[in-house]
């Protein structure tokens, strides 16, 4: 059962979540089901939206804990994290500010339910990832304020300010590692579970230039990643868990309830199902001895 070699997969194992926006919440659904099928992380590498996830899931593990997580996406509203001010839109075309949004809701969102939790404090090692803005290299915070460590992960460019932070200017993560397999490597993981959200499903094109922007960017976060998982580092074993495509967009908020169900839904079927697709590498048998995997 896919369970059973879950289960089995080599330690230490890392619970990687890639950025998303509003498909966040899809990997709630998918942590409600691992968590019922007792499959627990040693590590929890976050990206962008799955930042915010994996820092949440660090220190609200286990059924109470998924159940906390669970309420804050479903009760999350746009306004908790975005409110565009046209003074501010005016001033960002102009050059005289550095994104068309200010932080400080998305700040606030996350002082109410991290507070000032500190990153190398989390009860399962956490690192959030961000993207250096000075020589496009993705950063792995392993220590420091959470709060700030994610709004630099999800500091989309434009839209949010960079976050100048260890002497470092951050941006979004996903800009360059979305699925961040070196870092897990890096870190000391052998094996990686890709919590995914779902990618965009096909529809007619969008005629609004910042949605036009915001598709185009989407596309070419997801061709990345596809790519980062058709070469993983040899010495990593690596499982994507699926996730049908969907027609939610990254700032869809306020969508999250029907994204979890079906989350935990798709989830279980597929940890109840004899087959699941596995990066080249190899598993433990239920007997301790390695078997191969073929893809």
């Amino acid at each position: 059962m896919t369970t059973r070699r879950l289960a089995a997969l080599r330690r230490p194992l890392a619970f990687v979540f890639p950025g998303g926006g509003a498909l966040g919440s899809y990997q709630v659904g998918v942590l409600k089901a691992l968590a019922a099928a007792a499959i627990e992380p040693d590590l929890l590498i976050g990206v962008s939206a799955g930042a915010m996830n994996a820092s949440l899931f660090a220190w609200n593990n286990g059924k109470d804990g998924i159940t906390r997580i669970d309420e804050i996406w479903r009760t999350l509203k746009r306004r908790d994290l975005l409110r565009f001010q046209p003074a501010r839109l005016a001033l960002a075309f102009t050059g005289y500010r550095p994104s068309f949004i200010d932080n400080r809701h998305g700040e606030q969102f996350l002082r109410r339910h991290l507070g000032y939790r500190r990153i190398e404090e989390s009860p399962t090692p956490l690192a959030v990832v961000a993207t250096n803005l000075t020589n496009g290299r993705a950063v792995a915070l392993t220590d420091g304020d959470a709060a700030t460590a994610i709004l630099a992960s999800t500091a989309f460019p434009g839209v949010y300010p960079p976050i100048h932070r260890d002497g470092m200017t951050l941006i979004d993560g996903g800009v360059v590692a979305d699925i961040p397999l070196d870092i897990a490597v890096q870190l000391g993981a052998r094996s990686a579970l890709i919590i995914s959200v779902p990618v965009l499903k096909p529809s007619t094109p969008p005629r609004k230039a910042i949605d036009i922007l915001i598709r185009a960017s989407t596309f070419g976060v997801e061709a990345h990643g596809r790519t980062t998982l058709q070469r993983p580092p040899p010495e990593l074993t690596v499982v994507e868990i699926p996730a049908p495509p969907s027609p939610i967009t990254t700032f869809a908020v306020g969508r999250s309830g029907s994204a979890i169900d079906d989350a935990f839904r798709e989830t279980t079927a597929w940890l109840a199902s004899e087959y699941f697709e596995v990066a080249p590498g190899s598993i433990p048998d239920q007997d301790g001895t390695t078997v191969s995997v073929d893809v």
